[in-house]
């Protein structure tokens, strides 16, 4: 039996085209609520993950303040999220999952 070769290459660095990454969001040192992943709210305490996950489900919304009218949401994650309201923004929704950050049309990735 003959050996074969195998090539072994390094990943691309590159993002693919439905990958959102932080250089393609339109708003900088903000969190956008309509494009955000779940993950993102890790830099805000007490948001990750149950807020973040609420809010990444509850969209979109034309405003940060729509935020606020999500069923469920108690008192105190009311009041937590008032206090980061400063660092949160709105733009139009891009249409990708923002649970995982990517295309939810993507079979590979969601099997």
């Amino acid at each position: 039996m003959a050996a074969s070769t195998v090539i072994a290459a390094p990943s691309s660095a590159i993002p693919a085209d439905n990958e959102i990454v932080k250089e393609q969001r339109t708003v900088v040192n903000k969190l956008d609520v309509n494009n955000a992943a779940v993950a993102d709210y890790m830099q805000f305490p007490g948001m990750y993950p149950t807020i973040g996950g609420k809010i990444a489900n509850g969209g979109p919304y034309t405003s940060v303040k729509d935020v606020y009218k999500l069923k469920g949401l108690s008192r105190e994650e009311i009041k937590k999220i008032k206090g980061y309201e400063g660092e949160l923004v709105a733009t139009p929704a891009t249409g990708l999952d923002t649970l995982r950050g990517r295309d939810p049309y993507r079979r590979s990735f969601n099997k």
